[in-house]
């Protein structure tokens, strides 16, 4: 119970005003260590409550020692994450005088530069923005005592493991650090982990292979694109009733096919927002307030909305094409199932897609079961012959037999090679001869 914590009456209230009396996991495990000042890794699945449980102990810390500068620092791969930290951090700081900003790409400088000139007491950031103001000596980070680190996995694939030890290195030397992860790889995190922590603990709730319980997860087979779309008009139609759902996220691989759905949904008057990298942020910050509000049901996008997205009533998850891995799966159904819900996600697996599927079953120790529709039945049903795996056989290979090269048993001499080019002049025959 969130009553068992020594918090400020301001933080009760606000916690009673969202509705929690209750501690996850993760929160009941991490926030008594963040309020007494530990670096911490913590592991914990996605929907879990880990932005709670870094915000909350972290607005106690502000109230317990306020300053005229700014304390904390959190850092998150993408534009749509730090969107959900800030949003978060203000409903939990609701009653109290704590300011918090944003600083992420997209989005005017300007703006960002007078936020940052009223000192707010949280910033929430992307790495590659942050630096940039910090280049400007717009800002100073030396009064900076916590850092959290957020999605750190993700931060690491897209390269920004750099950035984030130069940010950790500007901080204050007694810095705490916080490092939260949803798919925590010990090896992957080492370089990171020896260098900004010190002395953590390490909280390892669930790892990236284990079950999400809360949600649903199926699989499809199918033919081919076509008939991929096909699917998704069937399974989103509400009227034709194959899937009951309140919202809906379409992920597919690439920004060409996410525009190819949404544009054969609507042909078929069904509304639908895209959410990619070329999309602006005002139109994503648009699209996502419309998300929320019920003015729009679905969203086809790719990975860049798969972290970070918290929306109420999202029960529904469709694989266009298969994840390129088990992490970037997980991290695509979290979205639906979170915290104390439930969900369903549906992934549409071609002949060409089998293997990598399996291959993810396998990773996370889960086995989707089959979807069958009668009227959407694919010709394809699944490789017959299969790996104990389940992996389907690959042809094999005909080896052609590479020609020897016959050995040249003449050896090549140095002197051999003196005279090339230089004929030798044939002997006289009358010299040395004596005369008669």
């Amino acid at each position: 119970m969130f009553s068992e914590l020594l918090l400020d009456e301001p933080l009760f209230n606000a916690l009673e005003f969202l509705g929690f009396e209750e501690m996850t996991e993760v929160q009941a495990a991490a926030i008594p260590q963040a309020l007494a000042g530990k670096d911490l890794i913590v592991n914990a699945k996605t929907g879990s409550g880990k932005t709670l449980a870094y915000v909350l102990p972290m607005l106690q810390q502000i109230l317990d020692n306020p300053q005229s500068v700014t304390q904390a620092l959190i850092l998150a791969p993408t534009r749509e994450l730090c969107r959900q930290i800030n949003k978060q951090c203000s409903l939990l700081a609701q009653y109290t005088e704590i300011k918090t900003a944003i600083i992420i790409g997209g989005v005017d400088p300007k703006h960002q530069l007078k936020a940052l000139q009223t000192y707010p007491d949280i910033i929430v950031a992307t790495p590659g923005r942050l630096l940039e103001h910090v280049k400007r000596d717009v800002i100073d980070l030396d009064a900076i005592n916590i850092l959290v680190l957020d999605e750190a996995d993700r931060m690491l694939d897209m390269g920004f493991s750099d950035e984030v030890i130069r940010i950790a290195s500007l901080c204050n030397t007694e810095c705490q650090t916080v490092l939260y992860s949803a798919s925590f790889n010990e090896n992957k995190f080492k370089d990171l982990t020896d260098i900004v922590l010190f002395d953590a603990i390490k909280i390892l709730i669930d790892s990236a292979r284990e079950n999400n319980q809360n949600i649903t997860q199926q699989k499809m087979p199918a033919d081919n694109d076509e008939h991929k779309l096909d699917i998704c008009f069937h399974l989103l139609n509400k009227e034709e009733q194959h899937i009951n759902y309140n919202k809906a996220i379409v992920f597919a691989n690439k920004k060409e096919t996410v525009n190819r759905i949404s544009g054969w949904l609507q042909s078929k008057n069904i509304m639908s927002a895209v959410l990619h990298s070329d999309v602006d942020q005002d139109k994503r910050n648009n699209m996502l307030r419309k998300f929320r509000n019920n003015d729009i049901d679905i969203i086809v996008a790719t990975d860049v909305a798969s972290r970070g997205l918290d929306i109420n009533d999202l029960d529904l998850i469709i694989n266009f094409n298969v994840p390129h891995n088990g992490e970037d799966y997980m991290h695509r159904i979290g979205r639906t199932g979170r915290m104390f819900d439930t969900g369903s996600s549906i992934t549409l697996v071609s002949a060409q897609e089998w293997n990598r599927m399996i291959g993810i079953e396998n990773f996370l120790q889960v086995e989707c079961a089959e979807l069958k529709i009668k009227s959407l039945a694919a010709k394809f049903k699944g490789p017959e012959n299969r790996k104990t795996s389940g992996k389907a056989y690959g042809k094999k290979r005909k080896k052609t037999k590479s020609l020897k090269k016959e050995k040249n048993k003449i050896k090549k001499r140095l002197r051999d090679k003196k005279n090339i080019g230089k004929r030798r002049k044939p002997a006289d025959a009358n010299k040395g001869l004596g005369s008669d």
